[in-house]
């Protein structure tokens, strides 16, 4: 020790509780603050292997409805495993398409003119048909699943 250190040391030793104290009090502050806003319980995963094909067709009916604010589709599955897809969009109706699942093959792709992302189904030789329209590429891809699903419980039965 200096000659000084006993005028500095009281001083320093008063000093850092009260940091401690600011810092912990700002720890607190930051943490209650980052957790607000988020869920208090997780969402329900669904399963869609463990679904029936009327409960895969439920959660198909609701993304249609809610994957794009323009657009509105509905799903029905018609015997033979084809599905028939009713659009209604900005300009109205479209006329119903119905395209045979087995066989088939569902993709995901990015739309850069619109931003969205286009689930389509190609069968064949015939050009693919949209089946959706997304803002967000987690419905897409969730409709590329349900509709591989209900393909595979199609091929099953």
């Amino acid at each position: 020790m200096t000659e000084f250190s006993w005028l500095i040391a009281p001083r320093t030793r008063a000093v850092w509780p009260r940091w401690r104290f600011a810092f912990a009090a700002a720890a607190i502050a930051l943490g209650a603050a980052c957790m607000d806003g988020y869920p208090k319980q997780d969402a329900p995963v669904s399963d869609p292997f463990g679904m029936t094909q009327a409960q895969r067709l439920a959660h198909m009916n609701t993304l249609g409805s809610e994957a794009h604010p323009e657009r509105r589709w509905s799903y029905r599955l018609l015997p033979g495993c084809v599905l028939r897809i009713d659009v209604d969009g900005p300009g109205g109706p479209q006329a119903p398409l119905s395209i045979p699942l087995l066989g088939s093959v569902v993709q995901v792709a990015a739309d850069r003119a619109d931003g969205t992302f286009d689930v389509d189904v190609a069968n064949g030789r015939a050009p693919a048909a949209s089946v959706l329209e997304a803002l967000d590429w987690g419905q897409a891809g969730w409709m590329q699943l349900l509709l591989r699903v209900v393909q595979k419980g199609c091929a099953d039965a």
